[in-house]
């Protein structure tokens, strides 16, 4: 097995580069409020992780974990595991020391199914996670082709009727039950997430209305320790005064790092609801833990 070459690395950032060009937009925005951290900085995507002895026989077993580049640099989070930090070295392409200054090498052999390092004691497979985190509008409007996955974990969800939304789970224990909600328009996007770090996930569906306000709405469920799910509370927005004014609607919502991200151009007095003129507001939130259960509190407000 060879280091890989400066033809594939290139290659790879370009797959990267086409996979999230639906996020760069947020992760962009998220980058100007001046979040601190290189980890929240940098080009990020769910993965599964797992580790072999060497670079011919794959991980008997993975978990789920974050990806992130940066100007060269890696970051690989492992859910409730192991964290790595590689930074380039010397002047060959694939060349890494470890957050301890140990040698490590990324190798070729998953091409576009992930990326592959030696590190000092084992090998590191990082799997891209592309498809059993998110499901689009097709997908949950279908029966049986939206399902969410995360470890031994699974959530089928689906449109079931003209106004509800059925999510049913595998995995629990003790199992648990068909969940229903009322839909107030069109489900266009389910993903999963673990915006509190806590190593369970959670579900957000976004909804569009239908009309041309496409008033947005969220239909969020989180799992409790692996035994159960409850409903996630997402405060009207009339309770944030400073983002009210000027709303008519249009919203867009995504998860970016830790945070869900919702964002809606701005009307002045005069504009018509097909032309806004004031800008853009995002509003981030972050995932607490309230009295009657869980709770999506604003954190940053910016317009732009």
């Amino acid at each position: 097995m060879e280091i890989i070459n400066l033809l594939v690395i290139e290659g790879v950032a370009v797959t990267w580069r086409m996979l999230w060009m639906n996020r760069i937009a947020f992760v962009g925005i998220v980058i100007v409020l001046g979040m601190a951290s290189a980890m929240s900085q940098a080009d990020s995507m769910r993965a599964r992780c797992g580790f072999s002895a060497t670079a011919d026989a794959s991980p008997a077993s993975n978990a789920s974990c974050t990806f992130s580049q940066r100007q060269g640099f890696i970051s690989v989070r492992i859910d409730g595991g192991r964290d790595f930090e590689f930074s380039p070295t010397g002047d060959a392409p694939g060349n890494y020391v470890d957050q301890q200054g140990k040698s490590v090498y990324r190798l070729a052999g998953l091409g576009d199914a992930g990326q592959l390092f030696r590190l000092p004691d084992s090998h590191l497979y990082v799997f891209w996670d592309r498809d059993s985190w998110r499901c689009d509008r097709q997908q949950i409007a279908t029966p049986g082709q939206c399902t969410l996955r995360h470890d031994a974990l699974g959530f089928d969800v689906e449109v079931t009727g003209e106004r509800s939304l059925s999510v049913r789970s595998t995995g629990l224990s003790p199992a648990a039950d068909e969940l229903l909600a009322e839909l107030d328009g069109t489900a266009y996007q389910a993903e999963l997430a673990d915006l509190d770090a806590d190593g369970w996930p959670e579900i957000y569906v976004y909804v569009s209305s239908t009309g041309s306000g496409s008033y947005g709405s969220l239909i969020a469920f989180a799992v409790n320790q692996g035994k159960s799910l409850s409903p996630i509370y997402l405060p009207p927005l009339k309770q944030t005064p400073e983002a009210v004014k000027g709303y008519m609607g249009h919203d867009e919502f995504a998860v970016v790092e830790n945070n869900l991200v919702r964002r809606f151009p701005i009307y002045a007095a005069s504009d018509t609801n097909a032309a806004a003129s004031a800008g853009t507001r995002q509003l981030q939130y972050r995932l607490e833990k309230g009295e009657a259960g869980w709770v999506l509190a604003v954190d940053r407000v910016v317009e732009f």
